[in-house]
Parts: C-alpha cells; structure tokens; sequence
C-alpha cells in the first residue's frame, strides 16, 4: 500500500511538472503593453555599406525576427542554426529574420562564421558601434526582437531559445497575425 502512495505521488509530482514547462512555453513571446518604434540607424550590410533597415519598403512582408548577436557569444553560435530553421519554417507566413552583429571584427570574418555556423540562408547586419542595440536599451546577447512592417517592436526576447521547435514557431507566427 505505501508503494502504490509513492508512485502516485511520483506520477503527480510529474504531471505538475508537465503542466508547468507547458505553461512555461505559452508564455515565452510575449506582446509589449507599448510599442516602440526601431530606430532609423544606419548598419553594416554583407558588403560593408551602409544601410536603414526600411520596414515599410516591402508590404507583403508580415514582419522580422532580428537576432543580435557577437562571434564572441557562445549561446549565439548555439542558436544561429535554430534561426535558420525558424527562416525555412516561417518563410510561407511572410516573416524575414535578420542578425545584426554587435561584435567589433571585420564583416567577412564574421560572415565566415555565420556561414561555418549554419547561418547562411539569413540576411546579415553589422552594428559595430552597437547604435540600435543601445537606442533599444537592450541588455545582453542573444536577444531577438520582433518588428512588424511599420517598424514598430512587438516583442523583445533576451536569451537563447531553440527556435525551430513547433511551440516557438507558433507563437512567431501568431505575433504577426
């Protein structure tokens, strides 16, 4: 009889585990109460030239994921492969996901390590000054921040996520729609 009580007490014990990392996940991607406009700060593209990041530019896109991140950051390097797989699984709702670099060394450098990295089907910026990073008052890499096409930021998540898992692709999807 007290075995038949501890297993039952394992088993609920497991289940409100459960029920808790569900919960958990629900909440990850959540809206801000007020939105805040992405500054208009040039960056870096792939090339080396300056370039806005022009929201408004291309209305059939729903919104973008941007990632910043640093060569130096090893949760970085962990997550560009998810980011990758999020771009493949997302690409059909119209979401583009950018990186922008905040890491000091040179462009091609950092683009051998995107594409080393598993990263290479991503659009790539270099902030070297850290400019929107700041004007965001963002506090640490990974963050990824979530912009609709009117520039405006919807969602701000600090941390590395496993982003092609079918949860977290959901709640992209459902910040957009």
């Amino acid at each position: 009889m007290h075995t038949s009580n501890l297993y039952k007490k394992i088993i609920l014990f497991f289940f409100f585990i459960i029920l808790s990392i569900n919960a958990f996940a629900s909440e990850i991607l959540k809206r801000l109460d007020n939105y805040v406009q992405f500054p208009n700060i040039t960056v870096l593209d792939h090339k080396g030239n300056q370039s806005n990041l022009k929201f408004n530019k291309n209305l059939k896109t729903k919104g973008y994921v941007i990632n910043f991140w640093a060569t130096w950051c090893i949760p970085c390097k962990k997550e560009l492969p998810d980011l990758s797989l999020l771009q493949s699984k997302i690409k059909k709702y119209d979401i583009e996901i950018l990186t922008i670099s905040i890491d000091k060394k040179n462009i091609e450098d950092q683009i051998k390590f995107l594409s080393k990295n598993g990263a290479s089907n991503l659009s790539h910026f270099f902030d070297k000054k850290m400019s929107i990073f700041k004007s965001l008052k963002l506090r640490g890499i990974p963050t990824t921040v979530f912009v609709d096409n009117k520039g405006n930021v919807l969602s701000i998540h600090e941390g590395i996520l496993k982003w092609g898992d079918d949860i977290i692709v959901r709640q992209v999807k459902d910040l957009f729609y």
